[in-house]
């Protein structure tokens, strides 16, 4: 069910919706989420955004410039252009000083991630929109704890009524404060966002990957025992591990510490037990010396 806000926020889109493209544009919100913000038109022939109260577009953040960008509109489309910004200009995770966006880009400014819409079937693009916002991370693009709290109650239910396995793993980033306090929190978000890419490149289309608070992942194994799920587990760890990660501060090493579990099914408890189990797994692995698995 939707918040009050976002309810709001999809009442103002059906007055701006038309059956025809007639130029309008907007940029919703998708990092961090504000979903009362709703989405933001770009009514003027240059928008700039940036974090002075001057600009068009006012965005509160450190990592974003004073006038971090403007989105100018031209007869070919609606152009996005750095304006010398420190922290620089995103569009679909490639750096970029100026291009013509397309309805769906992510606009990235500073740690600040946008979804720019054309007019054309606003309707069905902004319902998908704050749908995923409600079930998806905004910085990696997985799902997030309450869409697998959510996918897990169900599972638990049904692995119960047919006598499925299932498996739950927990993955933390070893020393991530370390990397936040010395590189920067951008670049602790391109970390996290290189490890969701990596982790789903793991994983099969039916095992659910969410980002479950900070730096912690969560993994979700239907149909899978306890051994099946230590070797997802060992393969996510060396696929972290096994090269550096290539970040705009230059190559970095990365690992996981992973706690997985996977009980039997006359003994399968609630969400809480299996992530309370593998939540107490994960921290002996930390304890053992970080990048390890443990259950």
């Amino acid at each position: 069910m939707l918040t009050t806000s976002a309810a709001a926020t999809l009442n103002y889109q059906a007055n701006v919706q038309n059956s025809e493209d007639n130029g309008r544009r907007w940029l919703v919100q998708l990092h961090p989420l504000e979903l009362d913000r709703g989405p933001m038109e770009l009514v003027e022939s240059t928008t700039t955004l940036g974090r002075s109260s001057e600009c068009d577009i006012h965005i509160e953040e450190d990592s974003v410039s004073r006038v971090h960008a403007e989105i100018v509109r031209t007869p070919d489309g609606f152009i996005v252009v750095d304006r010398n910004s420190t922290n620089g200009v995103l569009v679909n995770e490639q750096r970029v000083t100026s291009t013509l966006l397309k309805s769906g880009d992510r606009v990235q400014l500073g740690a600040r991630i946008f979804k720019f819409l054309a007019n054309t079937d606003f309707e069905a693009q902004y319902h998908e929109t704050v749908y995923s916002m409600m079930t998806r991370d905004g910085l990696t693009g997985v799902h997030n704890k309450r869409y697998l709290l959510e996918s897990l109650q169900r599972e638990v239910s049904r692995c119960k009524r047919y006598h499925r396995p299932i498996a739950v793993l927990l993955m933390d980033v070893d020393h991530f404060k370390k990397i936040n306090d010395t590189l920067g929190h951008l670049i602790g978000d391109e970390v996290l966002k290189e490890l969701a890419r990596r982790l789903q490149a793991e994983l099969r289309e039916d095992e659910v990957l969410a980002r479950f608070g900070g730096e912690e992942f969560a993994v979700v194994m239907v149909e899978a025992d306890l051994e099946h799920a230590r070797q997802v587990a060992e393969r996510c760890r060396l696929a972290v591990c096994s090269t550096p990660f290539l970040l705009t501060s230059g190559p970095l090493d990365v690992s996981v510490s992973a706690g997985v579990c996977g009980p039997a099914i006359e003994s399968l408890g609630s969400i809480d037990d299996l992530m309370t189990q593998a939540d107490t797994y994960l921290y002996e692995a930390k304890r053992a010396g970080r990048n390890r698995v443990m259950g």
